[in-house]
């Protein structure tokens, strides 16, 4: 499968958004941009990362995913690279 541009990975995430009637101002600009960057162009890695930081917009009781919320998804052992956790 091929791997997508980081400008496809953001109209991906707005046509969700779209999908389940959320501003595209969800996510802030900073926010989309390193979920593209961290997805490795990969739709589903892309679409749980989301999820995954929306929750934790939940919990910080936030209506917009930011820079915060994403990193601390991606500080999940499952988010990281199988080297960086033997190290």
């Amino acid at each position: 499968m091929q791997k997508l541009a980081p400008d496809d990975i953001e109209t991906f995430i707005k046509e969700q958004l779209d999908r389940v009637a959320l501003a595209h101002s969800t996510f802030t600009p900073e926010a989309m941009a390193l979920i593209a960057r961290s997805s490795e162009d990969a739709l589903r890695s892309t679409k749980n990362l989301c999820v995954g930081a929306m929750l934790e917009a939940v919990r910080d009781r936030t209506h917009t995913v930011d820079l915060k919320q994403v990193n601390r998804v991606l500080l999940q052992p499952h988010w990281r690279k199988r080297e960086d956790l033997i190290a």
